[in-house]
C-alpha cells in the first residue's frame, strides 16, 4: 500500500515553559474593566456580607451602592454636608454606617437612602473610622482626629459611648481600627504616630490595662488588618509589617513599595491585597513563610487609596479599586458556563419521546456516503525543489527575502543530511554566492548554527578559494566575514576572562 511521501520537519528553535502559576491564570482572569471617574479621590470601598454581595464605593460628599450584577450605581447616600471618609455594612448587610469630617456618624437602612435610623456626634474633629462589631450587630466602634476611640450600643445612643480608649493612649489621629478573628474583646488601632496597639474592650475606662500590647511601625500608620487570631499586618510608609501577636513581635516586613501603603484587605484563601500610592496592587501569599508575591497591577492614572475583592462567596466575582484621581476601576472574572463543553447535557424523558423519530425518512431510506480526499497542506517551493533534486535551486530558495530563519536552517540541515552540499554549491559566480556570504556574516554569532555555517563555508574556501583574490566583491565579503571572525573570538576571550573573575568570587 502507498504512503504519502514525508515532508521536511522544519526546524524550530527551543522554547521554555510556560512560567505562568495558576495564581497568575486566576488573576489575570479579572478582565472587563469598567472605569468611572469621579471628582474626588476614592477614601473607601466595602462589599455587603450577604449576597449578592453589592458594594459601597465612599468619595467626597456621597457614598453610592453598586449592584454586584450590573456594576451600575442603585441608590445614592448623599445626606453629607462634608467629606465622607467610611462607608461600611454591618455584617449582615442591612445597616450601613458612614462617618465624614464633620466628627458626624451616621447609620442608614443599606439600601433606603431616606432612612437615617441613628445620627452620632462622637466627636468635632473629623472621624474617619466608623464599623461595626464582626459578631454583635448593636455595636460600633468609631475612631476620630481627637485620639479617642469609642464603643457605641447602637440601641441605647442617648447614653453616649459604653467604652472609650481615651487620648493618653493615642499620640495622634487614629487611622484604622481592626478586630481581630476569634477574639470579639479585641480590638487594633493604627496611629499617625507609629504605633499599632492591642486593646481588650472588657476591661472598663477606668483601669489602665486596657491596652494589652504595643508595636512600632516607625512611620505613620494608614492601616491595620487582622488575618487571623495571631497574626496582624500593618501598613505605613512603604513598608508593611506582620506581626505575631501570640509572640508580641514582628515575623515579616515587606519592601514591595516605593510610596506609603494605603490599603489592605484579606481574600482568605487567595492571600492579602496591598495597595500603594505609587499606583501598585499586589497578592502576597501569607500561607507561605516568605510571602511571595503573586501577582500584581500597576494604576497610572493615580496612587491607589483603596481596593477590595467580592467574598469568597461569591466566587470573588469583582475586583474594585479606588484612586486618589477619583478613578474607579472595575473588573470582574468571566463566570463558567453552566454546562462545562465537551460533556452533552442529559435530556428529560419527555423531550425524547417528542424528538423520537425525527431522523426516519421513510421505508425507502437512502444513506449517501460522501468521501472526500483529505486536503494536504501546501508544499514550500524549497519542498518543491528538493522532491525534484534541484539541489542548487533550493539552496537559492533557502536566502530568498522575507524567509525566516528556521526554515533556511532547515534547507541547510536537510543538504547536509543528504550529502548534496558540494553539488548545491557546484557552478557558482559571485552574485550567487554573494546572498549567501552575507547571510553567514549576519549569523555568525548564533550559536545554535555555527556549526552548520562553518561546514558551508569551508566548502565554499575549498571550491572557490582561488577565486577571491580575482573579484572584489568576494574579497569584500570575506574580508567582513573574517572581521565578524574576529569580533566573536574576542567575545570568547572576554567571557573566559569573566569566568575566571567568577571563579576566584566562588572560592
Amino acid at each position: 500500500m502507498s504512503s504519502s511521501r514525508p515532508r521536511v520537519p522544519q526546524v524550530r528553535n527551543p522554547t521554555l515553559p510556560s512560567q505562568t502559576t495558576p495564581e497568575q491564570r486566576y488573576w489575570r482572569g479579572y478582565a472587563n474593566p469598567q472605569l468611572i471617574k469621579e471628582n474626588h479621590p476614592i477614601t473607601h470601598i466595602h462589599f455587603n456580607p450577604v449576597s449578592p454581595n453589592d458594594f459601597a464605593i465612599t468619595s467626597s460628599t456621597r457614598i453610592q451602592i453598586f449592584s454586584s450584577k450590573t456594576r451600575q450605581v442603585i441608590k445614592t447616600f448623599s445626606r453629607f454636608k462634608d467629606v465622607v471618609y467610611s462607608g461600611e455594612f454591618r455584617y449582615d448587610g442591612k445597616l450601613l454606617v458612614a462617618s465624614d469630617a464633620t466628627g458626624l456618624v451616621s447609620i442608614y437602612d443599606s439600601y433606603q437612602p431616606r432612612n437615617l435610623l441613628v445620627s452620632l456626634n462622637p466627636s468635632s474633629h473629623p472621624t474617619h473610622i466608623a464599623k461595626f462589631h464582626p459578631t454583635i450587630g448593636n455595636q460600633l466602634v468609631t475612631g476620630s482626629d481627637d485620639r479617642i476611640v469609642r464603643f457605641y450600643d447602637i440601641s441605647q445612643t442617648t447614653k453616649g459611648p459604653i467604652l472609650e480608649f481615651n487620648d493618653s493612649y493615642h499620640g495622634d489621629y487614629i487611622r484604622s481600627v481592626s478586630f481581630i478573628p476569634g477574639n470579639p474583646n479585641l480590638i487594633a488601632t493604627g496611629c499617625y504616630d507609629g504605633a499599632v496597639r492591642i486593646f481588650d474592650t472588657r476591661i472598663s475606662s477606668t483601669n489602665d490595662k486596657q491596652l494589652i500590647s504595643e508595636f512600632k511601625q516607625n512611620n505613620p500608620v494608614e492601616n491595620v488588618l487582622a488575618i487571623s487570631p495571631t497574626t496582624l499586618v500593618s501598613a505605613g510608609g512603604p513598608q508593611v509589617k506582620i506581626w505575631d501577636l501570640a509572640r508580641g513581635s514582628q515575623i515579616r516586613e515587606l519592601n514591595n513599595f516605593t510610596k506609603t501603603t494605603t490599603a489592605l484587605h484579606n481574600t482568605g484563601d487567595r492571600g492579602l491585597l496591598v495597595g500603594s500610592l505609587d499606583g501598585h496592587v499586589k497578592i502576597f501569599d501569607y500561607t507561605s513563610s516568605n510571602w511571595e508575591v503573586k501577582f500584581g497591577w500597576k494604576f497610572g492614572s493615580g496612587g491607589v487609596l483603596s481596593c477590595a475583592v467580592s467574598p469568597g462567596a461569591n466566587n470573588h466575582k469583582h475586583f474594585v479599586t479606588g484612586l486618589t484621581s477619583g478613578l474607579i476601576s472595575i473588573r470582574t472574572r468571566k463566570t463558567e458556563p453552566k454546562v462545562k463543553q465537551g460533556v452533552k447535557q442529559e435530556r428529560s424523558n419527555a423531550y425524547n419521546r417528542m424528538m423520537k423519530g425525527k431522523d426516519y425518512l421513510g421505508e425507502e431510506e437512502h444513506r449517501i456516503i460522501h468521501s472526500s480526499t483529505v486536503q494536504t497542506k501546501k508544499l514550500k517551493q524549497f519542498e518543491k525543489h528538493l522532491n525534484a533534486f534541484r539541489w542548487s535551486e533550493a539552496l537559492d530558495s533557502a536566502f530568498a527575502s522575507g524567509l525566516p530563519k528556521e526554515q533556511t536552517i532547515t534547507v541547510l540541515n536537510e543538504l547536509k543530511k543528504r550529502g548534496k552540499i558540494r553539488i548545491s554549491l557546484y557552478g557558482r559566480d559571485e552574485i550567487s554566492l554573494l546572498p549567501i556570504l552575507q547571510w553567514f556574516t549576519k549569523n555568525l554569532e548564533d550559536i545554535r548554527s555555527f556549526n552548520l555555517i562553518c561546514d558551508y563555508i569551508a566548502v565554499i574556501l575549498e571550491m572557490y578559494g582561488s577565486l577571491i583574490d580575482k573579484s572584489a566583491v568576494l574579497e569584500e565579503c570575506f574580508s567582513n566575514l573574517l572581521k565578524r571572525v574576529n569580533v566573536e573570538i574576542k567575545k570568547c576571550k572576554e567571557a573566559n576572562e569573566i569566568g575566571g573573575m567568577l571563579e576566584l568570587l566562588t572560592v
